[in-house]
């Protein structure tokens, strides 16, 4: 008999039954507004859920964006900086390596609304920024206005010529030239 007990206060009429004399409403018109509060909640969790991994995946996506772009720039530049420096007179075979500060930033075109408010007083500026989406292919994506590529912060450089002051000189103010970058970020060495 002790189980039925709890079976009976532990059944959906009786809780509705105990929710209703306390809250004024009616069973049915109580078992409403807890499916109503429950339905709310479940889309509130469901945009905050859906929306952090749809941010999380584009925050991916362009990390990794920017590092293949900021790989891909480094080896074109090392490929074509090692056939400039290959070419001096005495150099001899190159090695050489490329450090840069930071990754590719990519500037996305906006469409820029400003609105003049003018009181007796006062006048204020509203801005409304947003980035122009093209569609390409059944894909939307942000218009790009341009790519600032990462700076260079330095070139160590191996060659076979390397070892004479006259050599390094050169392709010091080769690379400085090439690169607009200070020539104590430079170092040639013999390899």
């Amino acid at each position: 008999m002790n189980s039925m007990n709890i079976k009976n206060k532990l059944s959906l009429k009786n809780i509705t039954d105990r929710f209703a004399k306390k809250t004024g409403l009616s069973g049915k018109a109580l078992i409403i507004v807890v499916i109503g509060i429950l339905g709310l909640l479940m889309i509130v969790l469901s945009e905050f859920f859906s929306s952090g991994e749809t941010e999380n995946a584009n925050d991916v996506s362009n990390s990794i964006d920017n590092t293949s772009y900021s790989e891909s720039f480094k080896q074109r530049t090392e490929k074509e900086l090692r056939g400039i420096i290959s070419k001096i007179d005495g150099v001899g075979e190159v090695s050489l390596m490329i450090t840069l500060d930071g990754t590719t930033e990519y500037v996305y075109a906006e469409d820029v609304d400003t609105e003049t408010d003018e009181d007796s007083e006062s006048k204020s500026n509203k801005y409304k920024n947003e980035v122009i989406i093209v569609d390409s292919d059944g894909e939307k994506k942000a218009l790009v206005k341009k790519i600032v590529e990462p700076k260079i912060n330095g070139v160590v450089i191996v060659c076979s010529g390397g070892g004479k002051t006259e050599i390094k000189e050169r392709v010091t103010k080769a690379v400085s030239s090439a690169l607009n970058i200070s020539t104590n970020n430079i170092c040639v060495e013999k390899g």
